[in-house]
């Protein structure tokens, strides 16, 4: 099958991707080796963050994605659960307080950023949940949330409605150049032709690129996560700071904060979990009459740098990564300046700060061409 463009990966990112460049014309398959969000888009938080990006131009890139949010959502026609509530990012120390002041102030020089500092009182006036141990909070309006699953499932779906191709259960094999500008990727339902490739394999993302010979410096990072019974809101927005607390619309909460380098190991840390519990009741009391119901992690595609990666492979015309941790939130941004790059030639935000070629030894592989079996 002949293809104007193949994505790999349909996660929130590859799917955004795959959707925006099939609504600008283009005939699009995205290819994932299980379903639409079954990856890192299912065990998340799935906040739309932009309070604590850095450095600046990933918080632009950011802060882009957030603002784009409402409008592509509004394109897919589907309740997703957005909310675009803000984040009250909360200090429990004199200490920490004055570190996020300093981290606010520094913020601010990206233009288009926006946070107020609050004292304790005035952030327990907005959520009257938090306890007296907040000594004060950084309130941010940019931030918000979002049903990942649903998102996910609305932009394949959108991909279909635009007469692209969703090959879920499809595992990726080789990928060969087979011309200028022309790619044959080998797959478990076999070839697919086309002049662009777009890697947006998450945690795969360095599996995908030694295909072609490059190294894409992507590495799990796990993340555990707590799910509570629902119960009626106690809060109106997503509180960070030491840990994350989410209650989504259905009212189950979701709790946790970690972040730990063990490869693909799956098991959960009861210790992990418990310090998360003890944090969040610490600043939300009412917890303690919650009930939890079960947990999980998931793995975040990490880069060295925490900056996602982007754009076009010097030397492999056609070949694009679009792959990094936060990709939730990015995901609008990055589907249409990733279309923009394909259809123009010239995206509206330069993508030179996310190219692949920051890290040293990217092309430290040959350069191609034979189909790698998984």
């Amino acid at each position: 099958m002949t293809f104007d463009v193949v994505v790999i990966g349909a996660g929130a990112v590859g799917s955004s991707v795959a959707f925006q460049m099939a609504e600008a014309g283009l005939k699009v398959a995205v290819v994932d080796r299980t379903f639409p969000g079954a990856g890192t888009s299912r065990a998340t938080q799935a906040g739309i963050g932009v309070y604590a990006k850095k450095p600046r131009p990933n918080l632009a890139l950011n802060m882009k994605g957030a603002e784009l949010y409402p409008q592509l959502v509004a394109r897919l026609g589907q309740d997703v659960e957005l909310g675009m509530d803000g984040v009250l990012n909360v200090a429990l120390s004199d200490e920490d307080l004055q570190k996020m002041r300093a981290f606010v102030a520094k913020q601010h020089e990206t233009p288009g950023y926006k946070a107020d500092m609050l004292t304790g009182d005035e952030a327990r006036a907005r959520e009257p949940a938090l306890s007296r141990e907040v000594v004060g909070a950084a309130f941010c309006p940019l931030d918000g949330s979002v049903n990942s699953l649903l998102y996910v499932q609305a932009l394949a779906r959108g991909v279909m409605r635009q007469g692209g191709e969703v090959l879920a259960w499809t595992e990726v094999l080789g990928i060969q150049s087979v011309g200028k500008q022309a790619w044959s990727v080998t797959t478990s339902g076999g070839k697919l032709e086309a002049a662009w490739v777009v890697n947006c394999a998450g945690v795969d993302a360095r599996r995908i690129g030694r295909m072609i010979g490059i190294d894409v410096p992507i590495d799990p990072n796990r993340g555990h996560v707590l799910v509570t019974e629902a119960v009626p809101p106690l809060i109106t927005r997503r509180i960070s700071g030491p840990t994350l607390i989410r209650q989504t619309v259905h009212g189950s909460f979701l709790l946790g904060q970690s972040e730990e380098m063990v490869g693909e190991d799956r098991r959960m840390s009861l210790a992990v979990l418990a310090a998360q519990a003890v944090v969040a009741r610490q600043i939300l009391p009412g917890l303690a009459q919650v009930k939890v119901i079960r947990s999980f992690v998931g793995f975040r595609p990490w880069p060295p740098d925490g900056m996602p990666i982007l754009g076009e492979v010097p030397g492999a015309a056609g070949f694009l990564n679009a792959v990094g941790h936060s990709g939730i939130t990015w995901s609008p941004a990055v589907g249409k300046l990733l279309t923009e790059l394909v259809t123009t030639g010239t995206p509206s935000m330069s993508l030179a700060p996310y190219s692949l070629t920051r890290f040293p030894g990217w092309d430290a592989g040959q350069s191609a061409k034979q189909p790698e079996s998984s």
